[in-house]
């Protein structure tokens, strides 16, 4: 059942993800980003398609959430639970696409890191909504 918190968790992850990718890729690191990724970063993002992506996940991560909750401090389950979620999206997928793509591995280990701490984040504001409760759709 889809109810506030389920709802409420999914726009906090894709929130806090969106928000954190674009300080990241387009603040902190475009310059290393276009130098390691050779021709596969696109010159002009295409934000729209990236939100879509980011706001899939945080449904995903908001439903997964309460399935996996193992009890304890909202903060550390959901910093656990968002890194294993950066470790299967982002860290699985930088290493498809640097079998197909040009680039560095430097580029799979730096973006899948970065991807471990930002959906643990992400992960940290679902549990946050969430709280010590495991049912969905409170």
């Amino acid at each position: 059942m889809i109810g506030r918190k389920f709802v409420q968790a999914a726009l906090a992850a894709f929130a806090v993800g969106f928000v954190l990718s674009g300080l990241w890729h387009v603040l902190l690191m475009a310059d290393f980003y276009e130098s390691n990724a050779a021709g596969a970063v696109r010159e002009a993002p295409v934000f729209w398609v990236i939100g879509l992506a980011y706001l899939l996940v945080g449904f995903i991560m908001a439903y997964m959430y309460p399935k996996g909750y193992e009890g304890g401090s909202p903060i550390g389950e959901g910093l656990k639970f968002g890194a294993i979620i950066g470790l299967l999206w982002w860290f699985a997928s930088n290493l498809v696409l640097y079998g197909a793509l040009e680039g560095t591995f430097t580029v799979v280990l730096v973006d899948g890191g970065w991807h471990l701490v930002e959906q643990g984040l992400a992960g940290m504001a679902v549990a946050m909504v969430y709280g010590r409760s495991s049912q969905e759709g409170s």
